[in-house]
């Protein structure tokens, strides 16, 4: 994965959902520049692609970020 990819990711992860303007914006980068960026990332599994055009992580995605890592028991015991 390419470092603008994992920075797109991040600014999603961030901000929960986006549109391609304001990740473009954030980024310094044309919106048709994010489009591609993102049409990746959702063939990939990472991002979902919702019906208003905005973007959100999907569990992939949120793993990748280190958004879905929980202890449920501690790991060590005293």
């Amino acid at each position: 994965m390419k470092g603008i990819e994992k920075q797109v990711l991040n600014i999603i992860k961030k901000l929960e959902e986006a549109d391609k303007e304001s990740v473009g914006f954030k980024l310094g980068v044309s919106t048709k520049y994010v489009v591609q960026i993102c049409s990746i990332l959702t063939k990939d599994g990472y991002l979902e692609e919702k019906p208003d055009g905005e973007f959100k992580l999907t569990f992939k995605g949120k793993e990748f970020t280190g958004l879905a890592v929980k202890a449920r028991k501690p790991l060590i015991r005293w």
